[in-house]
């Protein structure tokens, strides 16, 4: 059975400019996203741990902040800051 979600309520005056509504653009940006993540994400450790949940969470956070750091420092050398 489906659940019945409400209707979309847009709440606000804020330009929404960057949300991409041509598909062939969005399709592009979207690769070079890909492209700047591609090489960002550190190398996962090899092997077996024991870990609890929480320190798992930990080191998956750590490693996501490194990718973000790293895809940070592509996109305002690309743009000249």
């Amino acid at each position: 059975m489906r659940a019945k979600l409400p209707a979309m309520k847009i709440v606000g005056s804020l330009n929404r400019s960057e949300i991409e509504t041509n598909p062939l653009v969005a399709w592009q940006r979207g690769r070079a996203m890909d492209a700047m993540l591609r090489g960002s994400l550190p190398p996962c450790p090899r092997g077996v741990w024991r870990l609890t949940h929480a320190q798992m969470n930990v080191m998956d956070f750590e490693r996501q902040l490194a990718q973000a750091t790293r895809v940070n420092r592509q996109v305002a050398s690309q743009h000249g800051s």
